[in-house]
């Protein structure tokens, strides 16, 4: 006999394992559970293994839902239970009282999951008509399903109303008395009990197990219909929802968005109780043990579930709209999205418009994009992008240079990268907050209406255009081009390449700019990231993100000497001003102040300090609004300068006039350049003059 203390959470017998003791819970709650929808309450004077003969095998997972204080003992005959409860007589009318407990609440489990049975039956059948009558509607021919047509549910146990089942019960509607005035007369009357409640136990279990085996069964060998009427279904509500217009009821959405998905059953069957005991929670953002952990098991589900049901997207033209708001808004169910919620979050998938250009997309979208080879996947956190993957790969012998060389096209392994290495991270990240994070939409984080906070493609677009509108040479890049039938050996030009701005599925309050270019050619598109609800102002987190872009683009374009003064660039001058401040003449003792308190704040970030800057030069500068010192505009004016429109809106004030006069000459000299380069190749070959010299003009002129 000893004590042992299991902590809150800790397995203390797994299914399967064999049965060598008895444990009495003195304190805290033992939990039987299948580890899905089935658990039975063990609480203090249970005796675990009682049910079982000694050496058989659990039927049951034991979990400790508390911490946990057992008095343990061996288990080799039935004689050892007598021990057990001789051994302890102050507490064994506790004993009996809690093993008959017991025995009841496993009583109640068997009729929970009869009625679950039922219900799944019930379901199917229902379910077998109306995928029936859909086929007909849709002029296809229903397959045959010969296991539905004699699907029948089982026959009530008759432990259910069977004399062992009013034993049970009169033992514990009566639990007070018989502790008080019954099991205190002789100890061998808690034996008595404790036996008699053994023996029932084990009987309940046996009755339970089948049970539970009738409806793993059933769902396994269904899910091939469930799998098919739920694609018949998707077909028939697509059209009635665009001839109507209305928004029809949702309902079983994490079943519709399961069975698609094709998980195995375990996935589901977790993710299903995950989702059911996060629904029941209160404070879903509770920061317990136990939230933690159910928080990282629904995170686990989700992103399995997500990159199965995409997979299988791509073999149908016909997505179910529960799970394209899966795909589009991390929608899982329809009680933890809430009804209001989940009508508009079917009308906005409905309506959804894409963006003509491709460059503003959802997540699913994007991911699509990925797989036809038309983006590369985002880099992941050592800053390391799909090819620099696949060399570390090879390097380290964790493949072949043929197996890497294979890869390099693979759809499918470069979408696994981009969810593994992107999508985890930047979900998370964009949402904000970190501690209390789980993918699916939770009624519980609208703190907005979702009418104003959804991001569009056309929304985004003009928020992006707003910074353009003022820092036109945003997405600009210098590049070189030789024209040797003109005799033009180096051409420096600008051109334009857009972001990619891809929409996280989630409601979140942070923009992000994960990184400025895919792999080393300067030539290709940042990606940014956004949550599709966000819910601070757009407007200034992109501001925000397109500063970040600025920093990080020059550091790409200047490489090793991004902070090198004598190779000026929007870097190394804003390294210098910020390093060396305090000698700087221009600048004024306040306005010394103030960088000393931003690079504090910043904790001497020179990036965030920048940051700050190209905010206010955007948001107040451009308005009218001085909040810069004189050196930090300068900097600015001359990297990020204000377009035409807005260079003569401030060029007459003091702060901008000698500013804007030595931007006109510079660009006054710069086009005469491009004139005469024009000119030139026009003398040569009128037509068939390089295309990137107008464009460089056109460039100019902005």
């Amino acid at each position: 006999m000893e004590k042992i203390k299991i902590e809150k959470g800790q397995t203390l017998y797994q299914c399967d394992e064999p049965v060598e003791y008895l444990d009495i819970v003195l304190t805290g709650e033992i939990a039987m559970t299948d580890g899905t929808n089935t658990e039975v309450s063990l609480t203090n004077g249970s005796m675990i293994g009682a049910t079982y003969k000694p050496g058989e095998s659990y039927a049951f997972n034991y979990v400790a839902k508390d911490t946990t204080i057992i008095l343990r003992f061996d288990y080799e005959s039935q004689d050892d239970i007598v021990t057990a409860v001789t051994s302890t007589p102050a507490v064994a009318p506790a004993i009996a009282a809690a093993n008959m407990e017991a025995a009841k609440n496993t009583l109640i489990a068997l009729s929970e999951a009869t009625d679950a049975a039922n219900d799944l039956c019930k379901e199917l059948k229902y379910n077998y008509n109306e995928y029936q009558f859909m086929c007909v509607q849709l002029e296809k021919a229903p397959s045959k399903y010969p296991l539905l047509d004699v699907l029948t549910a089982p026959e009530p146990s008759e432990a259910l109303a069977g004399w062992q089942a009013n034993i049970c019960n009169a033992f514990c509607d009566n639990k007070e008395e018989l502790e008080k005035s019954f099991y205190p007369l002789n100890v061998n009357f808690c034996v008595e009990t404790v036996m008699r409640a053994a023996s029932l136990g084990r009987y309940f279990i046996q009755e339970l197990l089948s049970v539970l085996e009738f409806i793993n069964t059933t769902k396994s060998t269904s899910a091939d219909f469930t799998s098919e009427f739920y694609d018949v279904k998707s077909r028939v509500g697509g059209d009635s929802s665009t001839s109507s217009g209305a928004a029809p009821t949702i309902k079983n959405a994490i079943d519709m968005i399961l069975a698609f998905s094709g998980v195995d059953s375990e996935v589901a069957d977790n993710f299903r109780k995950d989702v059911k005991t996060y629904i029941d929670v209160e404070d879903r953002h509770s920061h317990s043990d136990e939230m933690r952990r159910l928080r990282r098991s629904l995170c686990d589900g989700f992103y399995k579930i997500y990159e199965e049901a995409f997979y299988k997207s791509l073999e149908t033209d016909h997505l179910p709209v529960e799970v394209q708001m899966f795909f589009y808004f991390g929608f899982v169910d329809e009680v933890m999205a809430g009804e209001a919620n989940t009508e508009f979050l079917y009308k906005t998938v409905v309506g959804w418009e894409k963006d003509p250009h491709g460059r503003i997309l959802s997540f699913y979208d994007w991911l699509v994009k990925i797989y036809k080879g038309e983006a590369m996947p985002s880099k992941n956190e050592f800053d390391s992008d799909w090819l620099d993957y696949l060399r570390e790969e090879v390097r380290n012998n964790r493949m072949t240079q043929k197996e890497a060389d294979k890869l390099k096209e693979d759809g499918r392994a470069k979408v696994d990268y981009e969810i593994h290495n992107m999508f985890m991270g930047a979900n998370k990240t964009t949402h904000g907050h970190l501690a209390s994070f789980v993918p699916m939409f939770n009624s519980q984080n609208v703190i907005r209406p979702l009418d104003k906070c959804l991001l569009t493609p056309s929304n985004v677009r003009a928020s992006f255009q707003k910074v353009l509108d003022i820092d036109y040479s945003l997405f600009y890049r210098p590049a070189l081009k030789s024209y040797p039938e003109f005799k033009i050996q180096h051409f420096m030009y600008n051109t334009e390449i857009k972001p990619y701005i891809i929409l996280m599925p989630n409601i979140g309050i942070r923009g992000l700019m994960w990184q400025e270019v895919e792999g080393p050619r300067k030539e290709t598109p940042a990606h940014m990231m956004l949550s599709i609800f966000h819910t601070e102002d757009l407007d200034a987190t992109v501001v925000r993100m397109c500063a970040f872009f600025r920093w990080e683009m020059c550091r790409r374009i200047m490489g090793v000497r991004y902070s090198d003064i004598s190779e000026p660039s929007l870097t190394s001058e804003y390294t210098n001003y910020l390093q060396f401040y305090r000698k700087n003449g221009y600048l004024s003792s306040d306005a010394k102040e103030s960088i000393k308190m931003a690079l504090q704040k910043a904790r001497n970030d020179y990036k965030v300090v920048f940051v700050a800057d190209y905010e206010k030069y955007i948001l107040n500068e451009a308005q009218g609004m001085s909040r810069l010192n004189k050196e930090a505009r300068e900097i600015l004016f001359k990297y990020c300068t204000f377009s035409a429109k807005y260079r003569s809106l401030r060029g007459s004030t003091p702060q901008y006039s000698q500013l804007c006069e030595a931007f006109k000459l510079s660009q006054a000299n710069r086009l005469h350049n491009l004139d005469l380069t024009l000119r030139k190749m026009k003398s040569i070959n009128p037509d068939n003059v390089a295309p990137e010299v107008p464009s460089e003009i056109k460039f100019a002129k902005l």
